[in-house]
């Protein structure tokens, strides 16, 4: 797709037109590949009355995350505030921030939640169980219900049947409110404009059931194995309670990140496995030595799984880009960064990087058996200080959803896919068109 009719010369600021904008927020490979090939390391920005900078290579996306983590402001803070609420992980910064990581950190650790591989897989199989030889579907919305079940147990610790079932409505309709629209363009936040009071109504129903269900779980016995759990124990510096407002907003900040980015991985595997049958053998071939039953404590110990699942995100990432706001001037690879001319970390143009992934466009899983890419080439859940903390909990739900999956049914593509902006994650345009046939080999 066509990004400019007339282009500015290196080292020159590049003002993005309105259509231009459009296509950074919605389908940015396009955008960040321009500037990659026009601007290489670098290219300083101006849109929305901002100066930004796209960090476009391994090694500026190395100093950014190096510098030191309290000279940096969050990034987006007015929208994010204006989505979420004040005092979440995604706008606090400095000390602030770091103990607010510390707070639940813990909970949502990978080896916290490996004690409920069980669990994780039998709501892997309860969702593809529904499946039927023959059947058309939309891989996405079937890995978005394990992926919100997961959370909703392992994070919120539903146990009833009416919490769970409403909270599947309410938390699917939050994520198809956000439309990038809403997300990346403050100005619109208002109630005026019809896209933002949609999403401003879901988000009143996520945050009633929350009140109900936070009632709920009061009344149970104290049990602090959740995230949840570990909030509504915790007691700050003076010994206060955290209040069920923070809780509800801190909550609302996870759900939104840790819902969809699971169920997005997942479904791009399917897509690619679908396309690429040879992989697919590969995959079972490896998998089935293991016998009829995979033991979840085992599956991070199957080295092609892994790189199926690293590839899959590599060329298909979930966010597109990761920023910081500098607080201080600073210097990126020669070139002079501003106090707030945010540094936006273009994830997608660095998994495309050609001189870091040949052939960039290619799913080739075998490229993670034989090189080990560092923290600055392969970064699908951002980076540094404000890296995703539920990585581990998506990374580990992925790898036993896909195997099961594999070993149970075989499917077929019905058609081509694209990368777009889903929300404030990206997803496949489609939802990967499958169909499901029942295994012959």
């Amino acid at each position: 797709m066509a990004v400019a009719t007339s282009f500015p010369q290196k080292n020159e600021v590049v003002h993005l037109n309105p259509w231009q904008q459009w296509l950074f927020f919605q389908e940015p490979r396009s955008m960040h590949d321009w500037f990659r090939e026009r601007y290489g390391n670098l290219a300083e920005l101006h849109f929305q009355g901002r100066d930004y900078a796209a960090i476009l290579t391994p090694e500026a996306a190395r100093q950014v995350f190096s510098a030191e983590p309290n000279g940096y402001d969050a990034f987006w803070k007015e929208s994010f505030t204006n989505m979420i609420g004040v005092d979440n992980v995604w706008v606090l910064i400095g000390e602030r921030h770091r103990k607010e990581r510390q707070l639940f950190a813990p909970a949502v650790h990978a080896n916290h939640f490996r004690a409920y591989g069980n669990t994780i897989r039998d709501i892997a199989r309860e969702n593809i169980a529904k499946w039927q030889p023959g059947q058309q579907i939309k891989a996405l919305d079937t890995t978005l219900l394990i992926s919100l079940d997961v959370i909703m147990r392992l994070v919120l610790g539903v146990q009833e049947a009416e919490y769970m079932e409403e909270g599947r409505h309410v938390f699917e309709e939050l994520r198809l409110k956000a439309h990038p629209l809403v997300v990346f363009f403050p100005a619109l936040q208002k109630p005026w404009f019809p896209m933002w009071r949609s999403y401003m109504k879901a988000h009143a129903n996520i945050i009633d059931w929350m009140k109900r269900f936070m009632e709920t779980r009061r009344a149970r016995s104290a049990d602090d194995a959740d995230v949840l759990g570990v909030l509504m124990n915790a007691r700050d510096e003076a010994g206060n309670p955290v209040s069920d407002e923070h809780i509800r907003n801190e909550l609302n900040a996870i759900l939104t990140a840790g819902h969809e980015t699971t169920a997005v991985a997942l479904a791009w595997a399917l897509y690619e496995l679908a396309r690429h049958p040879q992989i697919l053998q590969k995959l079972r071939a490896e998998l089935e030595v293991a016998g009829p039953e995979i033991e979840p404590g085992s599956i991070l110990s199957f080295p092609y799984l892994d790189a199926v699942c690293k590839e899959a995100i590599r060329l298909h990432p979930i966010l597109a880009e990761c920023a910081r706001v500098p607080m201080q001037p600073m210097q990126i690879l020669g070139h002079n960064i501003k106090p707030g001319q945010a540094l936006v970390v273009s994830i997608v143009g660095i998994h495309h990087d050609p001189h870091t992934y040949p052939e960039p466009d290619t799913f080739r899983p075998e490229r993670f058996l034989e090189r080990t890419y560092d923290i600055f080439e392969f970064l699908p859940f951002g980076g540094g200080h404000r890296r995703c903390m539920g990585a581990g909990l998506a990374q580990y739900t992925m790898r036993i959803a896909l195997a099961e999956i594999v070993k149970r049914w075989d499917f077929e593509s019905l058609g081509n896919d694209s990368d777009v902006r889903l929300n404030i994650a990206m997803g496949p345009k489609h939802g990967v068109r499958l169909r499901i046939k029942e295994r012959t080999d």
